[in-house]
């Protein structure tokens, strides 16, 4: 109600560029950091209602940009290709209670930097042409168990632009960005 910063929250040492809560009152941060309250984490990290930092470490190797929660799954997209214990370009599902990746693999060829979950629909948002297995400019439909792209096809257009936000309401997909 104040503004204030919330007292005893963990310092992060770094850049934060994604924050989604974790349905317990904690929350997942995303962002190019390397310690969260003076624990090693690589980019990724897991905080608890009570401000401490959990052991779930996904460890990406280079920064997130975006993160989604669904059931089980934590999204993430950004630069990395190595996330969770596998090797993931650029988007990853990770499970919620080990951070490691699973099978879910749609293989993007450039940065993604916004995600949304709708249903059994993960929308995907950045730099890529290419992903879930088709050619997609910047903007794509993935199906989240498979992780392949859908007929649906937008094609954000523009030389070297990116789709930097998404939300979904209803039958909507609202995205902004430089395109």
């Amino acid at each position: 109600t104040s503004g204030a910063p919330v007292s005893g929250f963990p310092k992060v040492a770094g850049t934060v560029s994604a924050v989604v809560p974790d349905g317990s009152g904690g929350w997942y941060i995303g962002g190019n950091f390397t310690a969260v309250g003076g624990v090693a984490r690589s980019n990724l990290a897991h905080i608890m209602a009570d401000n401490t930092v959990v052991s779930w470490d996904p460890n990406a190797n280079a920064p997130v940009y975006a993160l989604a929660v669904s059931g089980s799954t934590v999204y993430a997209g950004g630069e990395f290709n190595t996330i969770g214990g596998q090797a993931r370009n650029c988007i990853a599902a990770l499970d919620v209670s080990t951070g490691l990746a699973t099978a879910w693999n749609p293989d993007a060829n450039s940065t993604v930097k916004a995600l949304a979950v709708s249903g059994t629909t993960i929308y995907a948002g950045g730099r890529f042409t290419s992903i879930g297995g088709q050619a997609r400019r910047r903007i794509a439909a993935l199906d989240a168990t498979t992780g392949l792209a859908s007929g649906w096809n937008p094609r954000a257009t523009g030389s070297s632009r990116a789709v930097l936000a998404l939300n979904v309401n209803g039958t909507i997909v609202y995205a902004g960005g430089d395109f």
